[in-house]
């Protein structure tokens, strides 16, 4: 709180008064307005959005003291616990020792660093949500230019134009009735490509509000794959189950749970179990 000669100022409010300027009159003669703003038709994106090269460029800042391939898993590692541990209970402590596990093994700064690139990590998957928001396989990206991909193990990510062209092919109005949930599942999801391709196409080509309507069971054999495709699916708000499991084999390490999922638990309990 501000004082001055000729007003008050509390915060962004602004009261005029006649009065000790020390002291707040208990029925200003004049009340603030609140400020009205007009819609605009679409819910547009309130920040900027990063780009892909916007995070790498932060990435490649600090690449001469820190090992850039540990950077880029510790941060979406970091990143998928950060998110499960806001909602996830059953598996906060374990997931909370293995985030500081991670984090201290940094100096403040790379601490900083760390959080700073998957700030915009953040702003840039979370976009997608609004009505202006353009899916694409983010992070599969970030992944792939960085040289993080193992061609020697085939994990080469698919390019964003050819997932939408298969979803496109895929799915049809026979797929979907009134009000019923779409199931998706991608065993060997890598980045998220194929998963964020097929929300494109539901959302855009047949108005469906795959917040409530679909339900996504995807997991990889690489865990970063997992991480990566735990926070796409999260910040997108698909109810989705991510598993840490061999496809073949069927072996199973961790199991992540997107809000969206733990939010309307009632409406999708039934797809947990599923192997």
């Amino acid at each position: 709180m501000k004082t001055t000669k000729d007003q008050l100022s509390i915060f962004d409010i602004v009261l005029k008064h006649d009065i000790n300027p020390d002291i707040l009159p208990s029925e200003p003669k004049i009340k603030a307005e609140p400020k009205i703003i007009q819609p605009s038709g679409k819910n547009l994106c309130p920040y900027k959005i990063p780009a892909v090269a916007d995070i790498i460029k932060l990435i490649e800042k600090s690449a001469y003291k820190i090992n850039k391939s540990k950077l880029i898993s510790d941060v979406f590692e970091c990143g998928a616990l950060a998110i499960s541990n806001l909602v996830d209970f059953t598996k906060y402590d374990e997931r909370e020792q293995r985030y500081l596990q991670i984090i201290k093994q940094y100096a403040p700064d790379e601490q900083k660093l760390i959080a700073d690139v998957f700030a915009q990590i953040f702003a840039l998957c979370s976009s997608v949500t609004f009505d202006d928001g353009v899916f694409g396989d983010y992070l599969g990206e970030l992944f792939m230019k960085c040289n993080q991909g193992n061609k020697s193990k085939g994990q080469v990510f698919t390019p964003y134009n050819v997932s939408k062209l298969m979803a496109k092919i895929t799915i049809t109005d026979s797929d979907f009735k009134q009000n019923e949930i779409v199931p998706i599942s991608d065993c060997c999801s890598g980045g998220g490509g194929l998963l964020l391709a097929a929300l494109d196409v539901l959302k855009n080509d047949y108005g469906i509000n795959y917040a409530r309507n679909c339900f996504i069971d995807a997991g990889d054999i690489d865990i970063r794959c997992v991480h990566m495709t735990y926070i796409a699916l999260s910040l997108a708000g698909v109810p989705a189950i991510v598993k840490h499991q061999d496809a073949l084999s069927r072996e199973l390490w961790s199991v992540w749970k997107t809000p969206a999922f733990l939010f309307q638990y009632p409406r999708f309990y039934k797809y947990e179990n599923l192997n």
